[in-house]
């Protein structure tokens, strides 16, 4: 009796560290309710930061950033989940494409606020690659006149 019920404690144990230490999939931020439920002041929180600090990379791809309008990159970063690019802003972060510094220079911004400005540029790159694809195909139409 003893014999079985060491085994069925050995069981749930061995259960609940294989269950307890699978890391959960991060939320696409295209799909997350913190970015579908985005407030106008929250984009203009968000906005304002990116405009004193973060279009100065990523409006020209300066030091390697990433332009709003690269669909690619920004589908695959949106895959990557808030809490890994809200860390990745305040912290820093070296990539293959360049260096992120810590809290995108924006040094007197809170959590609250770099939370935001990441939701931004995922709304702006939206947004810039509306424009372009628009910019294209009016290009197109032009040249089929």
């Amino acid at each position: 009796m003893r014999n079985i019920y060491y085994t069925f404690i050995s069981l749930i144990i061995i259960l609940c560290i294989n269950g307890c230490s699978k890391k959960s999939t991060p939320t696409n931020i295209y799909e997350s309710e913190e970015y579908k439920s985005l407030s106008k002041k929250d984009i203009i929180i968000g906005e304002s930061i990116w405009a004193t600090s973060c279009f100065r990379c990523h409006r020209y791809g300066t030091n390697g950033a990433i332009v709003s309008e690269n669909k690619e990159y920004w589908d695959k970063a949106a895959q990557k989940g808030i809490d890994a690019l809200f860390k990745s802003v305040w912290e820093g972060y070296k990539g293959e494409n360049g260096v992120m510094p810590a809290k995108g220079f924006c040094n007197l911004c809170d959590e609250h606020e770099i939370r935001k400005s990441v939701f931004y540029m995922f709304h702006l790159a939206k947004k810039a690659q509306a424009a372009q694809e628009k910019r294209e195909q009016l290009k197109e139409n032009a040249a089929n006149r």
